[in-house]
């Protein structure tokens, strides 16, 4: 193996440093998949934190709650926390309102959901670049050996030759594994999303019916 990413040349390395990347945010969106709760947790969650709101705790309470609640759902519904606080100051109409919380929870979900999943995605998409650079790189050196040596030296020319396939060959399997990995995550997030969505507007609900009624009294 080391004498495999020696004969590929400098552009091993950062070949090598691409594959760590993937393969680590591959593990990350693994063990937060896994952890993620269910729909009945989901909804026991959000009832909860409705049931709070709807009986007047304080925001630094709500946030306290999303804190020790974290995950999915404790990021998102303190993140729209903190930008109804925000909203509440300024001159809207409910309307407005429903609509930037409904779009700051949407975006929290999301953010949350596809997290690193752009990382895993330029890896897909530059590792491939990086092995034809490699491969460039390789060939160059085996012409630069016939120019020199001539063909008496074949050698030279199979190092040049092999540096180059070697490089294709590596930048090749680290990329596509990347693509499945983002492919399915990115459609896990999708799915994710869509499950969320109608939790997210019961919350942005509850605050909005706490608001209402504070400007009616």
């Amino acid at each position: 193996m080391l004498e495999f990413f020696s004969d590929g040349g400098p552009f091993m390395w950062p070949l090598g440093l691409w594959s760590i990347m993937a393969l680590a945010f591959f593990i990350e969106r693994v063990y937060t998949y896994a952890r993620m709760r269910t729909e009945v947790e989901l909804s026991e969650v959000t009832n909860d934190l409705t049931s709070r709101i709807d009986s007047g705790a304080s925001f630094d309470q709500l946030r306290e709650y999303c804190a020790e609640v974290g995950k999915l759902e404790g990021e998102v519904f303190k993140d729209g926390i903190e930008r109804f606080e925000h909203l509440s100051r300024e001159q809207r109409s409910i309307e407005e309102m429903r609509v930037e919380m409904n779009g700051t929870v949407e975006r929290a979900a999301n953010g949350y959901l596809e997290r690193y999943l752009s990382v895993i995605q330029f890896v897909a998409n530059s590792v491939v670049l990086l092995g034809l650079l490699g491969t460039v790189n390789g060939m160059i050196g085996a012409f630069e050996g016939i120019a020199e040596k001539g063909l008496g030296e074949p050698t030279i020319v199979a190092a040049g030759i092999s540096e180059a396939l070697i490089t294709t060959v590596t930048g090749l399997v680290i990329a596509v594994p990347s693509l499945a990995v983002f492919t399915y995550f990115n459609g896990r997030a999708e799915a994710r999303s869509t499950q969320f969505e109608p939790y997210g507007h019961g919350f942005v609900d509850a605050l909005l019916r706490r608001w209402s009624s504070t400007k009616a009294a």
